[in-house]
């Protein structure tokens, strides 16, 4: 905890700070009754803190029903900020909420920009096999529910985008490639609203579900025991990459055994043959799971990147 207090303020010495840092930040269930798609499951859902619950604070959420976001706020600043909506990571059956989510969020408002962390029903419970459609259900919503409350939060509506850690990244990048606009005919006022993003990034995310990037496992996470090669490509995100794409920022480390830095290459070469806009901070050696956490490793510098290139989006 010394080392990566360390980091943050050598990392706040580089970013413009706000006098007034960041109101409380406060958690919202993404639909007032029951998550659609979640009717009759009674599983209850678990928290392990992995850290020592004080000077370390590492939660793990399994077995999730209810959906959140839990929103930290910069002070009001003159203009709208961007947000950034975090998916964290956790092999797609638990979120690991604050090393892949909260940490990162506190670092976006000491720089002026909304964190948004999402605890998203999980692609399998304890009971219940959930697949990408409930995950993609809950990412679209914490994306119409922040533009919903734009005005309130004092975001920038044009400037939402998402940002997935480790599995996280094929829930985050769902809305870029399958973009959905506003949806006048619905009934509910926040379904109303569009989801698409205005960019989209990534640590060490899962990008691909083609078998030779993402393995079976994960493919079945998502698509059930008999995957198609239909589901595989659509969830492909390098096969979906257009000249008109918002522009993407991609962190890995090429000798990542968790999820193979292959998922970044695929997406950045992407970017590139289609002339869309791409940043990526690559390093030969780093892992997996670091999150913010400067470990001593090159790969854990990729913080200061990403809050340069948020600042231009």
């Amino acid at each position: 905890m010394r080392t990566t207090s360390i980091h943050l303020l050598l990392l706040a010495a580089l970013l413009p700070m706000h006098p007034l840092l960041a109101k409380a930040p406060f958690e919202l269930r993404l639909w007032e009754g029951v998550a659609p798609g979640s009717e009759g499951v009674t599983d209850k859902e678990k928290v392990v803190e992995r850290g020592d619950g004080k000077t370390l604070i590492d939660r793990s959420i399994s077995d999730t029903v209810t959906p959140t976001i839990t929103v930290h706020l910069p002070e009001k600043a003159k203009q709208a900020t961007a947000a950034v909506v975090i998916v964290p990571g956790g092999g797609l059956t638990r979120a690991v909420i604050d090393k892949e989510g909260n940490d990162l969020a506190r670092v976006l408002v000491r720089a002026g920009v909304a964190g948004i962390v999402l605890k998203f029903r999980n692609a399998k419970t304890s009971t219940t096999f959930n697949g990408i459609e409930i995950m993609e259900a809950d990412i679209r919503r914490a994306i119409r529910l922040t533009r919903f409350h734009a005005d309130q939060w004092n975001i920038n509506p044009k400037r939402i985008g998402t940002f997935g850690f480790s599995a996280g990244g094929i829930v985050a990048v769902t809305p870029l490639i399958h973009p959905q606009g506003e949806r006048p005919d619905e009934q509910d006022r926040i379904e109303k609203q569009s989801s698409k993003v205005a960019f989209f990034a990534g640590a060490y995310p899962l990008l691909s579900m083609q078998t030779e990037v993402a393995g079976v496992a994960y493919q079945q996470l998502l698509f059930g025991d008999q995957p198609t090669q239909q589901q595989i490509d659509k969830y492909s995100a390098e096969l979906h990459v257009t000249k008109n794409m918002p522009p993407a920022f991609l962190a890995h480390a090429l000798d990542d055994k968790g999820v193979i830095a292959e998922n970044s290459l695929r997406l950045e070469a992407a970017y590139k043959k289609a002339g869309a806009r791409v940043r990526c901070f690559f390093r030969d050696t780093g892992g997996h799971g670091y999150g913010i956490r400067d470990q001593g490793n090159p790969i854990n510098k990729w913080v200061n990147s990403f809050m340069i290139w948020i600042q231009e989006q």
